[in-house]
């Protein structure tokens, strides 16, 4: 099937993103019930890096990458604004897993980055689906205009009941659950489950040792 031709507009297209972009960007903080955590985003290169692997806009990545090792201060600065608006997407989604309220100051910051993210302007062809046109963006509320967009259709949608939060304490990694059953509590049943199938081995053994 063709898709029909539409005049050109100004801007760039942007392809959706998937609706958990906004959980990986989460997670690029793991092992959070550990002490201490691991940190992925360590400098303002490993976030663009990151954009970059997760079909990031590149010209936005690429005039970030120029102007931040013209002016690292300015790099650290906006590193740690992605910082603050990551805890407060991990925060949010972690607090909806657990049947709580969010709290005011989290939704704040999420939306602020929408209000300041470039606005999906219309629908166009692109390829065999449709994509986003928005104007020409620049910046760091462009770089993560995909993660806002994940975060607004995931938290506003209906697959918001399918969140989960890892079970291992260790771990807390948000995740989508796809299961039929949708009871799935592990991010991974090779890591965390097995895991706690061991942990729950071992303390059995030891009962019964004990015993």
């Amino acid at each position: 099937m063709t898709m029909p031709t539409l005049a050109a507009s100004p801007g760039v297209i942007v392809p959706a993103p998937r609706d958990d972009l906004c959980l990986d960007f989460a997670n690029t903080r793991f092992w959070r019930g550990s002490d201490p955590a691991t940190e992925t985003l360590t400098e303002p290169e490993s976030l663009l890096d990151w954009a970059e692997s997760t079909g990031g806009l590149p010209a936005v990545i690429a005039a970030l990458r120029e102007r931040w090792r013209g002016d690292p201060g300015e790099g650290r600065r906006r590193l740690d604004d992605a910082l603050r608006l990551r805890e407060a997407l991990y925060a949010v989604f972690a607090a909806r897993t657990g049947g709580g309220e969010p709290a005011v100051d989290d939704l704040l910051a999420i939306n602020g980055g929408l209000a300041r993210a470039p606005a999906r302007v219309r629908l166009e062809p692109h390829g065999d689906r449709f994509a986003w046109r928005i104007p020409v963006p620049s910046g760091l509320d462009a770089l993560l205009t995909p993660v806002l967009w994940s975060a607004g259709d995931l938290l506003t949608g209906p697959r918001l009941t399918r969140v989960r939060q890892c079970a291992n304490e260790r771990c807390r990694w948000l995740f989508l659950d796809d299961s039929k059953s949708a009871n799935r509590r592990w991010c991974s049943m090779s890591q965390c489950g097995n895991r706690a199938k061991a942990h729950r081995h071992y303390v059995r053994r030891r009962g019964q040792a004990d015993g």
